[in-house]
């Protein structure tokens, strides 16, 4: 079974688990008039709509280029990432502005509900941000020559967001039942909102810069051109474009000024070389056009 049809497969568990758990809290938040369960379920159903976008993206994925879309759907994944990571720090800050109100006007409410369904939404919520995200790093680039995938990631951060936020209900609904205490819930909300805005703009970032053909943070120009000016028979470089179409797709493409007279043969053997030294650099898709002095590119800086 290849890896994007188990991301599939994960991101559809994750939705039915959602959805349950939405339906479960709107009724007993009507039952139980709490404000906070209710929020809460809007929580979670907006994870069903973000993990929709990241079913639909794991999917699209899976394309084959097409004459249209010569690249196929691989920025799909970038798209996807984006979506989610925004509207996820759009809700971060609303989540916070709520909290804040709750924290200077605390309200009392039938705390035994709030706290079986805060627990029984942070089971769920955790299992599915698990089942998602249990072989992902989320944020940084792993070490083992396998990059997170940032649909998923994004997914993952929606998940974790409100395994956070139900578990500080249920806490919460804890400490209202034995002390009476009712500004604990927000202010554990609060905690957790700044937590998730931290570990989600950096991948609100990545995928903006992959939308925009951004050169990847982690690649350096200077470094490439520099190896490259530094063999055999290239006199220069020039014209040099460095992006991502996905978090495993990264594409260079440039020109190359060569020794005049070089053979077809040896021009070959300039461009593997050079290939390779992009290869040692993370780029796996490579494109090199070999010129002479004698002709001008107008592309030349």
């Amino acid at each position: 079974m290849n890896e994007k049809l188990t991301n599939v497969k994960r991101i559809s568990i994750a939705i039915f688990l959602n959805l349950i758990i939405v339906a479960l809290q709107i009724i007993f938040g009507i039952i139980s008039h709490s404000l906070a369960l209710i929020t809460d379920a809007a929580h979670n159903l907006q994870d069903v709509l973000s993990l929709l976008i990241a079913l639909v993206a794991a999917v699209w994925m899976k394309k084959k280029p097409t004459k249209t879309m010569t690249y196929g759907y691989l920025r799909a994944e970038a798209l996807a990432g984006f979506i989610n990571s925004g509207f996820l720090i759009g809700a971060i800050f609303l989540i916070i502005i709520a909290s804040i109100e709750r924290f200077l006007s605390p309200e009392e409410i039938d705390s035994v509900y709030v706290i079986l369904f805060g627990f029984l939404a942070f089971f769920i919520n955790a299992f599915s941000a698990y089942i998602l995200g249990f072989h992902f790093h989320i944020g940084k680039e792993h070490n083992r020559g396998h990059e997170h995938d940032m649909n998923i990631a994004a997914a993952y951060l929606h998940l974790l967001s409100d395994a956070g936020i139900s578990l500080a209900v249920a806490v919460g609904g804890l400490v209202m039942y034995f002390f009476g205490v009712y500004w604990v819930d927000p202010l554990l909300s609060i905690l957790f909102s700044l937590y998730i805005l931290k570990e989600t703009i950096p991948i609100l970032k990545k995928t903006y810069n992959i939308l925009m053909e951004g050169v990847p943070s982690h690649v350096d120009v200077e470094r490439i051109k520099k190896l490259i000016k530094g063999i055999e028979n290239v006199k220069d470089i020039h014209d040099i474009h460095i992006w991502a179409l996905s978090s495993k797709d990264l594409y260079f493409t440039g020109h190359i000024t060569v020794k005049e007279g070089l053979s077809v043969e040896d021009t070959d053997l300039l461009i593997k070389k050079i290939s390779e030294i992009l290869k040692g650099e993370g780029i796996n898709h490579v494109t090199i056009q070999p010129e002479t002095e004698t002709y001008k590119c107008e592309n030349v800086h």
